[in-house]
């Protein structure tokens, strides 16, 4: 009797679930192994921009999609006091849209046809001749003919194949919140104060998703509270940022990290994807979309030459050059972004209001009109 290929999915998150929706289940046995108590992702708001709405379509789900989220058909970038710095109109074949991140997890989550483990943490691998032995955090031990690294930021499948430690803190923490108001629709924004940062973005139904950066040590708590600290910070900021980050109930905060990007995403049967191969910093938006990208190259690499050293050599080959660009303009950005000296912050903002918006419009391009399907595989 023929048995599929067994493949385990080391992490039950957004670059994960979007695999396992590309992997013939009449093919292969997918199995998900989540650490946590329960399938779910904790967090604000997240962007999906056509890059990764393509990759969503190309499965079925863009409809999905869409019905939970909130479309930007336009940005404004401001100084911290409502002074316009540039304005930018998207132009792309699929919609740019913001939604809660959890349901966009949950879509990904209805729609998988794997097996799932939640409190089943893998830890660990040893590549043996035919298939790959590998390791639980409760002791216990399986086999699968290939294991995929989707388990993020802090990857133990990744500590062991590249082992390059903690990843890097790049100068400041970023909070993050949902709110209900009655703010214009649709309304998107970003603006730069002096090394503070906040960035707005609609979600659905009177919802927007906002995330606050400010300069500091990486472990600096927040005194007297988080909501104080953030309304004493943004206090003299233009509307309606103080309004959203009084009446915001939850807020998460997190270190602005990411690692330096390196090759080396396969040791055998084993390869990563997501985060656990490129994380970034949020400043474009783009680690989800590319989780997706990364998940929907691995898979058509495996479609195409099976499990084999040749998938996962061409899946790396492909998607590396792209996600080197995102992690690299991402980092740049930042620290544009993030100018606290007067003069250079002067320069800057002189620079975006006379740069022609066309010149705008040609780098979202080089991000938006990606297309995984166009790839030579």
């Amino acid at each position: 009797m023929n048995h599929k290929p067994k493949i385990f999915i080391a992490g039950g998150g957004i670059a994960g679930l979007t695999l396992s929706l590309f992997l013939d289940p009449e093919r292969y046995a997918v199995h998900i192994f989540e650490k946590k108590q329960v399938f779910t992702e904790v967090g604000a708001a997240i962007s999906v921009f056509p890059n990764a709405l393509a990759v969503l379509d190309s499965v079925g789900l863009l409809q999905d999609i869409l019905v939970v989220s909130g479309e930007i058909t336009n940005s404004s970038g401001k100084t911290w006091n409502g002074k316009s710095l540039v304005n930018t109109a998207f132009k792309s074949e699929y919609p740019i849209i913001c939604m809660h991140r959890s349901d966009l997890h949950h879509t990904l989550l209805k729609h998988t046809k794997a097996k799932l483990y939640a409190e089943k943490e893998i830890i660990g691998y040893e590549n043996q001749i035919n298939n790959v032995l590998v390791k639980f955090s409760d002791g216990t031990i399986d086999y699968c003919d290939l294991l995929i690294g989707a388990d993020g930021l802090h990857s133990k499948i990744r500590e062991q194949m590249i082992h390059d430690g903690d990843p890097v803190y790049r100068g400041s923490n970023i909070w993050r919140g949902v709110v209900k108001s009655n703010f214009s629709d649709g309304y998107a924004s970003e603006t730069w104060g002096h090394g503070k940062r906040v960035g707005i973005v609609p979600i659905k139904d009177g919802y927007f998703g906002w995330w606050a950066t400010i300069p500091e040590d990486q472990f600096t708590e927040d005194l007297p509270t988080t909501s104080e600290k953030l309304k004493a910070a943004f206090a003299d900021w233009h509307n309606p940022i103080p309004e959203f980050i009084q009446n915001t109930e939850h807020i998460i905060k997190n270190a602005l990290v990411d690692r330096k990007i390196v090759n080396g995403w396969s040791d055998g049967r084993v390869v990563l994807i997501g985060d656990a191969a490129h994380p970034t910093t949020p400043n474009l938006g783009q680690g989800g979309c590319m989780a997706m990208e990364g998940a929907q190259t691995l898979a058509l690499c495996i479609e195409k030459y099976g499990i084999s050293k040749e998938a996962l050599d061409r899946y790396e080959i492909l998607h590396f050059p792209r996600a080197k660009q995102i992690v690299n303009d991402s980092l740049r950005f930042g620290k544009l972004a993030a100018l606290s000296n007067s003069v250079a912050i002067s320069l800057r903002n002189i620079a975006f209001k006379i740069t022609p918006s066309f010149i705008s419009q040609k780098l979202f391009d080089s991000y938006f009109n990606y297309r995984v399907g166009n790839l030579k595989i």
